[in-house]
């Protein structure tokens, strides 16, 4: 089931993008590991506690779709991830989001952010909220995903980067479900671009 399931998001982006005229390497590929928390995002941010339990790794398929200027990019992108070391689960998603690359003018830098429709194949069956407080998650498997990614050239290599990234699953204010907040990830990897 997770094989299917990888293999027909991982399909999906390379029939979603036709070409992205004015880039030359339009395609990225990126693998990331790092902490893995039920911790609702906005508690996180509040204090600066992720609470990890878990552990994530993560491989993101980036493309360029089309070119606005002043190097931004609309951009799409299919992440999968799969938590370790205690709760295993499998999500993916497909994005759509804005790149800018040469960030304030330093050459081989990216900043991006991508959020779209996400899907859980074993959601968690709590959450930590604020205040350190644990509850039960409806265990909702169709959520919202956002991403950001930040990318710098790694100096041995024009094609390689190491990149900073962040995932959160979430129910957006109850568009996808009534307030459930299903994680948060953040992570250090390698991004390649072909």
């Amino acid at each position: 089931m997770r094989a299917r399931f990888v293999a027909s998001a991982l399909l999906g982006g390379i029939i979603l993008s036709n070409q992205c005229a004015t880039a030359d390497r339009p395609w990225a590929i990126s693998i990331y590991v790092g902490p893995y928390s039920q911790k609702y995002f906005g508690a996180a941010l509040q204090d600066f506690n992720l609470q990890s339990r878990n552990v994530v790794v993560g491989v993101a398929l980036e493309r360029k779709l089309i070119r606005l200027g002043y190097d931004v990019y609309v951009a799409g992108e299919l992440q999968v991830t799969q938590t370790f070391a205690g709760h295993s689960d499998t999500t993916g998603a497909v994005e759509l989001g804005i790149e800018c690359e040469k960030l304030f003018g330093f050459e081989r830098t990216s900043f991006a952010v991508y959020t779209g429709p996400s899907y859980a194949l074993n959601p968690d069956y709590y959450a930590i909220g604020y205040k350190h407080r644990t509850y039960a998650s409806s265990r909702t498997k169709f959520l919202n995903a956002v991403s950001l990614e930040f990318a710098s050239g790694l100096p041995f290599s024009q094609n390689w980067d190491w990149t900073a990234r962040l995932y959160h699953r979430s129910g957006v204010f109850g568009l996808y479900s009534e307030g459930d907040d299903d994680g948060l990830a953040v992570g250090l990897g390698l991004k390649y671009h072909f």
